[in-house]
């Protein structure tokens, strides 16, 4: 299985979050897990700087450097152009970019003297299209794509790249479903932080395809 890792995985108590923790579970390595209330790890309101710059902080002192952070916290909406309220807007661009940006800066700043891998979760449409009613949406996983970009330029010593799936599946599909699945995700993050063979700064599609 190779060298044991310590990895973070944000938004542990959601469905992606709890795939991702297992797969690396069943691997042998550390998982350190976070969510907002705790129920499933460390808790942290990660849209928060200052409750983000805190966690980081236990992590650190309760089991030193990670190697790894798999972002998955997120939030899926859609509305009208016309019928986007500026808070709806605002609370989606909240849960899916700013807590990215407040997981990487601080994970940045344990990781950018011995290196480390982070990894967050993009969308088809950020990185393709974006349909109708899906304005917050795909301007927030846009964001993301290029937040991965910069991170990846500024500090060469930490390889970040993003996924970017279509739908995500989970567990047993009906016949014609189109989507990715969780455990394909997973382990395209595993090979991501073992292999190290993917130019830092990349979006990975994971677009699936019928099941």
């Amino acid at each position: 299985m190779g060298q044991r890792k310590t990895v973070v995985v944000t938004g542990a108590g959601g469905h992606l979050g709890q795939v991702m923790a297992g797969r690396f579970l069943a691997r042998g390595d550390r998982v350190v897990r976070m969510d907002r209330d705790g129920t499933h790890g460390f808790g942290a309101d990660l849209t928060d700087e200052a409750a983000a710059r805190e966690v980081f902080g236990r992590v650190v002192q309760a089991n030193g450097i990670p190697d790894a952070v798999v972002h998955t916290v997120g939030m899926w909406a859609q509305w009208p152009l016309l019928e986007t309220r500026l808070e709806d807007f605002e609370r989606v661009m909240r849960t899916n970019l700013n807590s990215a940006f407040l997981c990487f800066r601080e994970a940045v700043r344990c990781m950018k003297d011995r290196g480390g891998t982070l990894i967050g979760i993009g969308a088809k449409p950020g990185f393709g299209n974006a349909g109708p009613m899906g304005a917050a949406y795909a301007a927030s996983k846009a964001g993301l794509m290029r937040l991965v970009e910069a991170t990846a330029a500024e500090h060469p010593t930490v390889r970040c790249y993003a996924l970017a799936p279509s739908y995500i599946l989970y567990g047993p599909q009906p016949a014609g479903t189109r989507g990715v699945g969780a455990d394909e995700l997973a382990d395209l993050a595993i090979a991501l932080i073992r292999e190290g063979d993917v130019p830092s700064g990349t979006t990975i599609k994971a677009f699936g395809s019928l099941t």
